[in-house]
């Protein structure tokens, strides 16, 4: 991929994140503490920065965020060197949390989601997109049913294909996604996503799937477990604190 074309996939991230956001939250975004939970070089970062009100974006990549601390324009937004299962914050320190296309990354997955947990505030989102690991295509190599192999299998995929000399993602199922984030109320936009992508900035990257919005929602409803995708907002709710807090009473 060139670096113009990365620029572009980024800014076409940036503008989705935001439209699912606003969607949800409306105007109340630009009042939120935002944390980018690996940010890399800063591609979405930069793009929501000036759409709420202080942001921090960490990443334990250290020449990424060098790159993006010294490109960096916004009063508002910082970079901090620093693992997404060791956030270096105190709980409840954040409204807003944005984990896009990181959780496959991440050898501690668990880790991942309890920290999101820990650090948001009660009440606060965290915007989640990730892969599936059913996905015929696997995007990060674009090699079909990558995903779907034992990780000894997947290597020597890898090495006959010249992609690399291991594969280095770690996707999950749908369910075993949704068991991750189990403390979270989770609100599905990825339906919403397919069938109006022109509300989600979205049209350009979905053109080749234009025939999913005749189909039937209840299918599409059925089909979920098999979407290569997902675009979710969750929630820390307090009614599950108020039961968290009652069962370890």
């Amino acid at each position: 991929m060139t670096h113009d074309s990365r620029y572009a996939s980024r800014q076409c991230k940036s503008q989705k994140v935001l439209a699912i956001l606003q969607d949800f939250a409306g105007d109340e975004i630009g009042q939120f503490l935002t944390l980018d939970v690996g940010c890399a070089s800063g591609g979405i970062t930069f793009n929501l920065a000036p759409f709420v009100d202080r942001m921090v974006g960490i990443d334990p990549d250290q020449p990424a965020v060098k790159q993006a601390f010294r490109s960096n324009e916004f009063p508002n937004l910082k970079f901090t060197i620093a693992s997404g299962s060791q956030i270096p914050f105190s709980s409840e320190s954040f409204d807003l949390l944005i984990c896009a296309q990181v959780y496959e990354h991440v050898d501690n997955q668990a880790g991942l989601a309890s920290e999101v947990w820990r650090v948001l505030r009660p009440g606060g989102v965290c915007f989640f997109s990730g892969p599936n690991r059913l996905a015929v295509i696997e995007e990060h190599y674009w090699l079909p049913f990558l995903s779907w192999l034992p990780r000894s299998l997947a290597n020597v995929y890898m090495r006959i294909f010249h992609r690399g000399a291991n594969y280095d993602a770690y996707p999950l199922t749908y369910w075993q996604i949704r068991g991750l984030w189990r403390s979270f109320t989770i609100i599905d936009y990825t339906i919403q996503l397919l069938r109006y992508p022109e509300n989600f900035a979205s049209q350009e990257k979905l053109r080749r799937y234009g025939w999913i919005r005749k189909l039937p929602l209840g299918i599409l409803r059925v089909l979920t477990p098999l979407f290569p995708n997902y675009n979710w907002i969750l929630v820390k709710n307090r009614y599950v604190l108020l039961i968290n807090s009652f069962h370890h009473s």
